[in-house]
């Protein structure tokens, strides 16, 4: 374990974000809805072996979009330490797959 405070209400608003998102995502499957559930459920699994005693809330929900929410749970996460990745042996892969899933949004919004 690391000497690293564990960053558990960011956890629970990744968490919220993530689920956020994947109620606003497109109805169809696709690689970046399958990225976008991957990422969910890596966040979920952290949210739930390390819970938070207090309520998250997110702010402005009714104003954001599909890619609002990834890139504030991207914000998130990499605002995490990460020495954490000696306890949360999945942390670097949530990053890889929140910018892919950024990346593929922002895409896909150029082109209309």
């Amino acid at each position: 374990m690391t000497a690293v405070p564990m960053p558990v209400d960011s956890m629970a608003k990744v968490d919220l974000l993530l689920g956020q998102a994947i109620m606003l995502a497109p109805d169809h499957w696709d690689d970046t809805t399958a990225t976008l559930h991957e990422a969910m459920g890596i966040a979920l699994l952290m949210a739930a072996q390390h819970p938070t005693g207090e309520p998250v809330d997110l702010p402005d929900v009714n104003q954001q979009n599909v890619l609002g929410f990834v890139e504030q749970a991207l914000r998130e996460v990499q605002s995490w330490d990460l020495a954490l990745a000696a306890d949360l042996p999945d942390l670097a892969r949530l990053r890889v797959l929140l910018a892919d899933v950024r990346r593929a949004l922002v895409a896909a919004a150029r082109q209309g």
